[in-house]
């Protein structure tokens, strides 16, 4: 029953999410928050226990990937075509650092995680991650196809 509960919570907000409007970006990013840490409790199967425990350190997790994303994308051109050979090896380099401060997060991480979870339920976290991602790319494009295309 509870786990109904759960699904039925998670589909409800996900109708929210797509129909946030534009200005409410902050609001959105609360939604999909709340989204996602039904989805991936759900998935994993955390005990309350584990989740008081869990979430934090996963907060924490996120926070720090999200500082690598923005650090890279301030750095980085957009424009590859205008690119010299100099240029272009720096953009390479930042995309191997990039990858590399990923690894040694998902890393360090990964023992904290094993602190609270099951080695099975981290699995299970890391396919969460990605069918969560899916589902909301699924639901984005949902979403612009029925307003008449992408914008």
């Amino acid at each position: 029953m509870e786990k109904l509960l759960r699904i039925i919570l998670l589909l409800v907000l996900t109708t929210s999410v797509v129909r946030a409007q534009p200005g409410q970006g902050g609001r959105r990013m609360e939604r999909i928050h709340a989204i996602k840490v039904a989805y991936i409790t759900d998935k994993i199967g955390l005990s309350e226990e584990q989740a008081q425990r869990f979430w934090p350190v996963y907060n924490r997790y996120e926070e720090e990937k999200m500082s690598i994303r923005r650090q890279y994308m301030q750095n980085r051109r957009v424009d590859n075509s205008k690119m010299n050979d100099e240029e272009s090896m720096r953009s390479i380099d930042g995309d191997i650092e990039l990858q590399e401060k990923m690894l040694d997060v998902r890393k360090h991480y990964k023992d904290e995680f094993l602190k609270i979870i099951t080695p099975q339920q981290l699995s299970a976290l890391i396919e969460a991650e990605k069918g969560f991602k899916q589902m909301l790319l699924r639901q984005l494009k949902e979403h612009r196809e029925s307003k008449g295309g992408w914008r």
